[in-house]
């Protein structure tokens, strides 16, 4: 998946699970920002291709570098409120009637560390599945995840949806839009998006033969 997807993932994802209502709307901010965490791993492709393959899902897409990033992601939100900080930035450009809320604070009270490691390391775990069922396709190689590595170099990868599909961009921008509109209902909505985005994945793996009927 590409970044704008992982994005969505993590969105879809926190409000599925009543995150912007326990923990407030920036824990959707956070889970977002966290779901891309292990593609770190591929800026490598900024200067040096070759380092880039053989280090893209790999450094960045293990557990080890998910609890690290976790404790660093969490430490940093909890020490400098770097959500906080951006989202006032951010806000004095906006029309006052788009501005988020600020009675209270972006985050419902102050979220402990806990709270901001398991958010991290959940939208990390899910970026490593949903990089393992979109790979392939048009000529290119399957490009398994290692999430042990460098413990192991055991990899993993159901390629249930080529590189380059719309698909599931497709569905999850709906659902955003289908959230703007109606944000009363944002848990339903999300929860909805994400079996929507569960059955796509699941028949374009029938269509391509990964998913035997």
């Amino acid at each position: 998946m590409t970044t704008p997807e992982h994005t969505l993932v993590g969105v879809h994802g926190a409000m599925a699970l009543g995150l912007d209502r326990r923990l407030g709307w920036a824990a959707v901010v956070f889970a977002a920002v966290a779901s891309n965490a292990p593609d770190l791993d591929g800026l490598p492709m900024l200067f040096d291709m070759q380092r880039f393959e053989s280090g893209h899902r790999v450094w960045g897409h293990n557990v080890f570098a998910i609890a690290l990033t976790s404790l660093l992601l969490a430490w940093s939100q909890a020490r400098f409120g770097w959500i906080e900080r951006l989202s006032a930035r951010v806000a004095k450009w906006l029309p006052v009637d788009s501005r988020p809320p600020t009675a209270v604070g972006p985050f419902a009270g102050r979220p402990t560390m806990g709270w901001l490691i398991a958010v991290s390391a959940a939208a990390q775990l899910v970026h490593l599945a949903c990089d393992a069922v979109v790979s392939g396709g048009e000529g290119l190689t399957d490009w398994p995840v290692e999430p042990f590595w460098p413990a192991s170099d055991w990899g993993f990868v159901l390629p249930l949806v080529p590189w380059g599909d719309p698909g599931p961009t497709i569905v999850m921008m709906l659902g955003a839009i289908a959230l703007a509109k109606f944000p009363e209902r944002s848990r339903r909505l999300s929860r909805v998006t994400l079996a929507g985005l569960c059955l796509y994945l699941l028949a374009r793996g029938i269509a391509r033969g990964v998913v035997p009927l």
